[in-house]
């Protein structure tokens, strides 16, 4: 009887256990993490990539400076540069200028320029602009983009935003700007004299033509 009883409860006991429960792992529960819809950059199509050669007998680089009794004018001979179009808008440019090209309404004043007193264009001969962002942004003065970039004149590189005026035609892109300069920030300090003196901000005006040829 004791025998028979011992297997009663044992039988009882073993009716009664159960399996240990299985661990549910948490991040099977999870749903699958999906990309909202343009979360993730588009890939850009190669073929609606293009890149424009300035034509520099289309363009020109005007600029104005001046000192307290008179303006001068004066322009850039000699330059190159390239855009790059995403389908139809504006992307990048750079533009590369040859300083001992500079011309001034003045022939003596041309070869002041070209000393160390301003651009001293033997030691720095090139000066180039190489744009970081383009963005549409219409103005009221009839402007279309802003474009920021990295200015380097006289051994010198800021940064500069301005706004461009941007036109196209099926042969080429056009840019055209108004951007005034601190010459101090390029280290060009001659002052003029003394009762004629330099004003500090130099007025650019590029008028550049991209090819589309």
């Amino acid at each position: 009887m004791k025998r028979l009883f011992c297997i009663a409860i044992l039988a009882s006991t073993a009716c009664k256990s159960e399996p240990p429960a299985t661990e549910t792992s948490t991040s099977a529960a999870q749903p699958v993490p999906v990309a909202a819809a343009g979360e993730a950059p588009a890939k850009t199509d190669p073929a609606s990539v293009k890149t424009l050669t300035l034509d520099p007998a289309a363009s020109k680089f005007d600029f104005d400076a001046a000192k307290i009794t008179k303006t001068h004018h004066g322009s850039f001979k000699q330059f190159a540069g390239s855009a790059t179009l995403l389908g139809d808008e504006l992307h990048s440019l750079a533009v590369e200028v040859e300083t001992p090209s500079v011309e001034a309404d003045d022939p003596k004043l041309t070869g002041h320029i070209k000393t160390a007193d301003f651009l001293d264009v033997e030691k720095f001969p090139k000066a180039t602009f190489k744009s970081s962002r383009v963005t549409e942004k219409p103005s009221s003065t009839g402007a279309t983009h802003e474009v920021t970039g990295a200015l380097t004149l006289h051994g010198v590189t800021q940064e500069i935003s301005f706004p461009v005026t941007v036109t196209q035609t099926p042969e080429s892109v056009t840019g055209k700007a108004e951007v005034a300069i601190d010459r101090q920030k390029f280290n060009i300090k001659y002052p003029g004299m003394p009762d004629d003196l330099i004003k500090d901000e130099v007025l650019l005006k590029p008028t550049f033509v991209f090819s589309k040829k």
